[in-house]
């Protein structure tokens, strides 16, 4: 499938459930203050635990870059963890990529 034509999505597993979310903007901040564009249910998220930005593909679409902090640098607490295995300060996401920031907060980014 195409990124051009693709649906990006985040679908997101915390301490209230499970929800989707259609990315379609630029920017992305994740954690569990109330003020982040994408608020994390989990007391073990930092309040400002990532940043998600969009990034332009060689074959004219778009993907998904995750950076571990916030915008001015400051690391978070439990970190970023893709696919089980690799902590990241940064990371371009691919289709089925899971993302742990927490025991009970994990997000999978999906390509539909």
């Amino acid at each position: 499938m195409s990124d051009k034509t693709a649906s990006h999505v985040l679908v997101i597993s915390d301490t209230k459930g499970v929800r989707r979310i259609v990315l379609d903007g630029l920017k992305y901040t994740l954690g569990r203050d109330e003020n982040n564009n994408i608020q994390i249910f989990s007391r073990f998220v930092s309040r400002q635990h990532a940043v998600m930005l969009r990034v332009p593909t060689e074959s004219g679409g778009h993907t998904y870059r995750i950076i571990d902090g916030d915008l001015s640098g400051k690391a978070s607490v439990n970190g970023v963890v893709i696919n089980g295995k690799e902590k990241v300060s940064s990371w371009e996401l691919a289709n089925g990529d899971r993302i742990t920031l927490a025991p009970n907060a994990e997000l999978q980014y999906l390509l539909e």
